[in-house]
């Protein structure tokens, strides 16, 4: 793939799982142009053809990231069909996650096992509107004072960012296992190790056999930049 100069690695081993490194490149989103899908080799279906500029622009950019992160992981693979569900369609033995803030696009992957699953989320910093939702519809009270030490540390906005992305990594993560939409209230932060850069989380509700209500485990943030997070959740089933 050419032009790789501008995708670069972002370690996560210190995330909870260890997961993978982490691919990471910011993009222009005006830039998703018939002749950049060509110029790095990657396909543009026809629903992404129809989208505006900036949706072909980060479809763009996070095919670039996947494409880096699958080899990475030993797949001769080089671009991602898109499903039904407008997913990506990672390879056979192989698993991973694609995301996309305004400008920035990030992607993982990983050799896989069945039941297997691994997010990450990217997350600009929440304002106004953004975040009076995120914190009436994502984290109750009982979170609030979880991410007391955070907020104190990094502030209100971020820490509830960071919680926000931090379930959508677990969504990501535990989708093909749980087979259904839930909602941000199946999963509980509960603490927030904030010189680990880790959410101690517990299930709230059954979401599956492996996934019992009050199962707990950590979500793994890193700040990248003063208003960008990235979180991260690495799922092996026992």
């Amino acid at each position: 793939m050419s032009g790789e100069s501008d995708v670069r690695r972002m370690p996560l081993a210190g995330h909870p799982g260890h997961p993978p490194d982490a691919f990471l490149m910011a993009f222009d989103p005006s830039s998703g142009d018939d002749h950049a899908f060509v110029r790095h080799g990657i396909a543009c279906p026809p629903s992404v053809r129809r989208s505006v500029a900036k949706r072909r622009a980060e479809y763009l950019a996070g095919r670039r990231v996947a494409a880096a992160a699958l080899r990475d992981a030993g797949s001769e693979v080089g671009d991602l069909m898109i499903g039904p569900d407008r997913a990506p369609v990672w390879p056979p033995a192989f698993t991973g996650s694609i995301t996309h803030a305004t400008g920035l696009a990030a992607a993982v992957a990983m050799p896989s096992r069945p039941g297997w699953g691994i997010g990450i989320d990217l997350e600009h910093v929440a304002t106004d509107s953004a975040l009076e939702a995120i914190a009436q519809s994502v984290v109750d009270t009982s979170e609030r004072r979880a991410l007391d030490g955070l907020a104190r540390m990094l502030g209100e906005a971020t820490a509830l960012t960071i919680a926000f992305s931090a379930k959508e990594s677990f969504y990501k993560a535990t989708a093909a296992t749980v087979g259904r939409i839930f909602d941000f209230s199946a999963l509980k932060v509960v603490a927030a190790l904030v010189g680990e850069g880790q959410l101690i989380t517990e299930v709230a509700e059954p979401l599956a056999v492996s996934l019992p209500a009050g199962l707990r485990f950590k979500l793994g943030f890193t700040t990248i930049a003063p208003s960008t997070v990235i979180t991260s959740c690495l799922w092996r089933p026992a």
